[in-house]
């Protein structure tokens, strides 16, 4: 799976989060609230105004590889899974004016690297603004990349 800091390709969509907890799948219709594989509630492109993603960000480069280490060599110190789960963040929807604030799982313990919150919010942003643009989502890999250059200031 091609993953850009909260953004993650899945099957026919592009998943905002951790699609094994609490996430958005951002397909060509619609924004579906999901928690695992569970449906919470879809909405209409038409009516949403705007998505902010607010999850914990750091300036080191490689915050999932870092954790991912630093927990495995406390899990095997410990000889057991130590607990530790991501601080998970939350993101806005404002769907007819009315802001929907719902829970956001994170895929790694750490904050994401800044640049790549802010280019997955500049794509999500562009994909409300430009309808058009949002047949993309049926085959979202090549998005990954657009965010990748959204976050550099080049897209």
């Amino acid at each position: 799976m091609k993953r850009y800091g909260p953004l993650i390709v899945v099957r026919e969509a592009l998943a905002v989060g951790d699609p094994g907890r609490h996430h958005l799948r951002l397909t060509p219709d619609a924004v579906i609230i999901r928690e695992g594989v569970e449906n919470r509630g879809i909405v209409r492109w038409a009516d949403i105004e705007e998505i902010a993603i607010d999850v914990p960000t750091t300036r080191f480069r490689l915050p999932g590889l870092v954790s991912t280490l630093l927990l495995g060599a406390l899990t095997a110190a410990m000889l057991t899974d130590p607990g530790v789960d991501p601080d998970d963040g939350s993101v806005t929807l404002i769907v007819d004016g009315e802001p929907r604030t719902l829970p956001l799982s994170r895929h790694h313990v750490g904050g994401y690297w800044a640049p790549t919150v802010a280019g997955a919010q500049r794509l999500i942003a562009h994909l409300i603004a430009h309808p058009e643009q949002r047949a993309l989502l049926a085959h979202p890999e090549p998005l990954i990349d657009v965010a990748a250059r959204l976050a550099r200031g080049t897209g």
